[in-house]
């Protein structure tokens, strides 16, 4: 049984952005870095965006119903494109803030403590990365691995922050605090981009990857059908959902061909046990095709 499951780290990630946002915002007051109070904003966003995913993960869980025949599944995947939406828009104030604070050359009043606040959120943050790495591997959920790349951004983020708030203590180089504002600014943009996507993907029912194509039609060359055609697939989260018509030479018996068909689905299963799959067979006479001059994928071996 597994010990923590989606919902539950989305909890865990909820309370640790909330502890880390109230003090780098503290901080980021009395230091006036525009690097640490980005940090803050980015933490507050990562409280509204973790909650948000911790009831879209419990909706998802919902049962299908007649209204929604395939149930709540997608979700979490709209609660994907949000939060990358919310990065990007984040990445947008705090690449603004970075360039007002360039040209009107504000200093910091001190880093001892900014440093202190960052080296611990370093930390805690890289603890929370490795703990959903964990949870992501076991459950393969999207909007963990949403949150893993976030999470990641951030770490790059401390460590940026931390660095240039060193050269401000020992230089008093002070612009390198927006300067770099306007890296980190960048970087969260392209990250949020990608989260984006991927959360486009998925709500525009991706196909299966090319490998995985293709160890299905190798099933269906070595079957005992004459071919198949419209073979279409798509996948949600854990779900593959197949939908093929197989080919029977003529005169075979109806129920021959059902069994041949429920050991296409067997084989086609085994290649990932972990998803859950949903296949459709239509079940079709030569005969059609050729009385309607339609062609199909004949199977490669005899």
């Amino acid at each position: 049984m597994q010990l923590f499951t989606p919902t539950k780290a989305t909890m865990i990630a909820t309370l640790t952005a909330t502890f880390l946002a109230i003090i780098k915002f503290g901080v980021g007051i009395s230091s006036g870095s525009i690097v640490v109070l980005a940090s803050a904003i980015d933490s507050l966003l990562d409280i509204c965006i973790s909650a948000f995913n911790y009831f879209a993960l419990k909706e998802a869980k919902k049962p299908a119903n007649k209204h929604f025949n395939y149930g709540f599944i997608k979700i979490p995947y709209i609660a994907t494109m949000l939060e990358g939406m919310f990065i990007l828009a984040s990445a947008g104030y705090i690449f603004y803030e970075s360039i007002r604070r360039l040209d009107a050359k504000i200093p910091l009043n001190e880093t001892g403590s900014a440093i202190g606040v960052m080296v611990f959120s370093t930390i805690v943050v890289g603890i929370l990365v490795l703990f959903l790495k964990k949870v992501a591997k076991m459950s393969g959920n999207e909007v963990i691995q949403a949150d893993i790349l976030h999470y990641q951004s951030d770490l790059f983020s401390n460590g940026a922050i931390l660095i240039s708030l060193v050269v401000i203590q020992t230089s008093g180089f002070y612009l390198i605090d927006p300067i770099l504002g306007m890296l980190i600014a960048i970087y969260i943009a392209y990250g949020a981009f990608k989260i984006i996507k991927s959360g486009i993907f998925m709500l525009l029912d991706r196909a299966l990857d090319e490998k995985t194509q293709q160890a299905i039609e190798a099933i269906f060359d070595t079957s005992a059908i004459l071919g198949y055609d419209n073979l279409k697939t798509r996948i949600v989260g854990d779900r593959v959902f197949l939908v093929v018509y197989v080919v029977f030479e003529e005169g075979i018996t109806l129920l021959s061909a059902h069994s041949i068909s429920d050991e296409i689905e067997k084989r086609i299963e085994a290649i990932d046990p972990s998803k859950q799959w949903e296949i459709i067979i239509h079940l079709e006479p030569a005969e059609y095709f050729e009385n309607s001059h339609l062609d199909f994928t004949k199977r490669k071996s005899s």
